[in-house]
């Protein structure tokens, strides 16, 4: 075999937030010109710390989710805005009042309502406004936004000229939409508003959801009484679901502790003589509320605010949303883990405790190998939520022996590793990491297709399992981003962007079966533009470029001691990249690496996060780097969540990125949906043919989640699909 020149990696990859906007958006007209309250941030605004330090190309690892600051309280204004029971909506630039005799004007409502939310905010820098579009953004539904301060509400903007009702969903910020008009404290909408959009609700039987609320009477009562109110911040304020909450919220264990931090706080009582239902409480104080209204609105409330980097939000907010839309909306919420472990067969740096590092200085071994398929088969019975979680081993095949027998050696060397590996490959998933791990920058046709062929080929031999259609270069090499001087390792990289990949590697690629390639979220060009999305290679279009998530577990330490001098030595106050003001033990370190992987898990993120054959040593009865991190990760998610753990194999993620990139394009191209509630059918119509993924659908190819069902519908330029929907209560 070639002998594989030594596996180099950056000590920690670059990472940016992948940001997302709204698909569609009301164009303000500027009706109104509010002034916010203490003129910046708004009332509720939070500005979150930053936490990631700038270096090369985007940012390192996040190192902390953000904090954010606890905003101020909502103002107090007495008073409500009176229910015009009699009031209905009419298609068209107005509305009209009940006859005179008390009954209704007659229009031309139907029963037929867009699959769409409305999200009505005060303004662009409402907090509300970010928490409610990054939930849809990453569930991939169809939402318009609605800015209160400058955008008045007519009939016009909720139904269509045929009746048809445009939204099925209608999220608020806040409440009462306040701000200061010349120091007096006023809502956003007037009466006439306000009673516009009751009406709608009314009329078309909208839900409500509002992410931030307060007892009190104005715009309207939702039964809730003061306690107290206040200010909580890192120390959480833990809540828990009630019996109606574990119904709404019934992804969450029933017993989920759901801590609440960095938030302005209203506690409270449902008032005696209500009909209001406690959905979250804390300290025996209502914190969440089903409240119906006295005219038959259906309202769900919470009483904190939820900044879009808060944990709360992502275990919340999406209930929420899920409950307003009666489960019916374009996308889909799924929680996913997969890891990746780069360079199986091939030799790492190793990072010793004093900081030195020694070249080429571990090997894998046969113990190593067999002790990482103890650990995941014990991972699985101790998080029954992750029981089919397997890993996927970036393989080398260069340095393998191909002369070894299927044998396993639990106490092996390293020169038994091959041997270990073919009698335990089942227990893996094995991903093509090239033959001899070049980097891919400049190589030409016949080494690239050498390289990615003849790893396959390998593999073969071995006995091992690899999906051609998936690539995963060494470094990423060959997509655009490298340092001028193929010899630097300590550098960070620069990002030329994906035009500059070397086309002679893709043309090898696709002509060797590859459709999806990995990428790195550290690297801008390579981070798409839409959640859980990939990016068709711009010069080779059949080529998916599949990003992952790196990690501060870096590539060459095996211990938690080498783990901990690295990362002060990045992160320490005296550090590369000084973020804490002490030096971080093991534990602390391992605590916030996982609450940053629990943040991708709670959102939704697809995509794999990678570590490295170092990360796989024993250290210690059995221990591992990666395997505390599996387990502090799982534990965290196994205290909130009771719904599994996704971990499809690489060829099924690549797929699911494609095929959510093609449905964020349906939906920007028009795609639509409408629910007409008389014969409860659901029509669903594109300008473009492409599919779109329709949570409350169960047609051909549906799938549950926990009692959430979806599907794929495939839709043709101009065509029609037509199904019954599957509704939540």
């Amino acid at each position: 075999m070639v002998p594989t020149r030594r596996a180099r990696r950056l000590a920690v990859g670059c990472v940016a937030l992948l940001t997302s906007t709204a698909l569609l958006s009301v164009t303000p007209a500027q009706a109104h010109n509010p002034v916010r309250p203490g003129g910046d941030p708004p009332v509720g605004a939070t500005k979150p710390k930053p936490n990631r330090p700038p270096v090369g190309v985007g940012e390192r690892p996040e190192v902390a989710r953000p904090t954010p600051t606890p905003p101020a309280p909502l103002p107090k204004v007495s008073g409500s805005v009176p229910i015009d029971k009699g009031l209905r909506i009419a298609p068209g630039p107005g509305t009209r009042q009940a006859s005179p005799d008390g009954r209704a004007a007659t229009n031309a409502v139907t029963d037929k309502v867009g699959v769409r939310a409305l999200v009505i905010a005060l303004d662009s820098a409402d907090f509300g406004l970010a928490t409610w579009k990054k939930t849809l953004d990453r569930v991939g539904a169809a939402y318009d936004v609605l800015l209160a301060g400058s955008t008045p509400l007519t009939a016009a903007n909720l139904i269509n000229p045929d009746g048809t009702g445009r939204y099925s969903a209608i999220l608020l910020s806040s409440a009462s939409l306040l701000y200061s008009d010349n120091g007096n404290w006023t809502s956003a909408f007037d009466g006439t508003e306000w009673n516009t959009l009751w009406a709608y609700e009314r009329d078309y039987a909208v839900r409500q959801a509002v992410l931030y609320a307060s007892y009190g009477t104005y715009p309207e009562d939702y039964c809730l009484q003061g306690v107290s109110e206040g200010g909580v911040g890192a120390t959480p304020l833990v809540s828990q679901l009630t019996t109606a909450g574990s119904q709404i919220f019934d992804y969450l264990k029933t017993n989920a502790q759901v801590p609440i931090t960095d938030s302005y706080v209203y506690r409270n009582s449902v008032r005696a003589g209500c009909t209001a239902t406690p959905v979250l409480t804390g300290g025996g104080n209502t914190l969440g509320v089903l409240s119906p209204s006295t005219d038959g609105r259906q309202r769900l409330a919470l009483s904190f605010t939820s900044n879009e980097y808060l944990l709360q939000a992502d275990l919340l907010v999406y209930g929420l949303f899920r409950w307003a839309s009666r489960g019916l909306f374009l996308g889909d919420q799924r929680h996913y883990l997969n890891v990746d472990v780069d360079d199986w067969f091939n030799s790492a740096d190793h990072y010793q405790a004093n900081g030195t590092v020694v070249p080429d200085g571990f090997s894998m071994s046969a113990h190593d190998a067999y002790n990482t398929y103890l650990r995941q088969t014990a991972l699985r019975s101790r998080y029954p939520l992750a029981n089919n979680f397997t890993i996927n081993m970036a393989y080398n095949g260069g340095d393998a022996d191909l002369t070894a027998p299927s044998t396993c050696y639990p106490n092996g060397t390293v020169a038994q590793l091959t041997a270990t590996t073919r009698c335990l490959s089942p227990r893996f998933r094995w991903l093509n990491h090239t033959l001899t791990h070049p980097e891919m920058n400049h190589t030409n046709y016949a080494t690239s297709y050498a390289e990615v062929n003849n790893n396959v080929t390998v593999g073969g031999t071995l006995g091992l399992t690899v999906d051609r259609t998936v690539l995963k270069t060494g470094e990423y090499s060959g997509l655009g981003v490298y340092h001028p001087d193929p010899d630097n390792d300590v550098d960070p990289p620069t990002d030329y962007g994906l035009e500059a990949s070397n086309p002679a590697f893709l043309l090898a690629s696709r002509n060797a079966g590859v459709k999806y390639l990995h990428g790195n979220m550290s690297f801008p060009s390579h981070q798409p533009s839409c959640f859980n999305c990939a990016i068709a290679h711009p010069l080779e279009p059949s080529l998916w470029v599949v990003p992952d998530w790196p990690t501060n577990i870096a590539y060459h330490t095996t211990t938690p001691a080498e783990q901990t001098h690295f990362y002060n030595s990045f992160y320490g106050p005296n550090g590369k990249f000084p973020f804490w003001p002490t030096d971080r033990t093991y534990a602390q370190m391992l605590s916030y690496e996982t609450d940053v992987a629990l943040s991708h898990m709670t959102s939704g993120s697809l995509y794999t996060h990678t570590f490295h054959i170092a990360n796989l040593r024993n250290y210690g009865s059995g221990k591992t780097l990666l395997d505390d991190w599996l387990d502090s990760l799982l534990a965290k998610y196994s205290n909130y969540y009771k719904v599994p753990v996704l971990n499809p194999d690489w060829g099924t993620l690549g797929a699911l990125s494609a095929a959510r990139t093609n449905h964020f394009a349906r939906l920007a191209g028009g795609a639509n949906a409408v629910w007409d509630r008389a014969t409860n059918q659901v029509t669903v119509t594109s300008p473009t043919a492409g599919t779109v993924t329709v949570s409350g659908a169960r047609t051909t190819g549906f799938s549950t989640y926990g009692t959430d069902v979806s599907a794929p519908v495939t839709l043709t330029a101009g065509g029609t699909v037509t199904f019954t929907p599957s509704l939540r209560p």
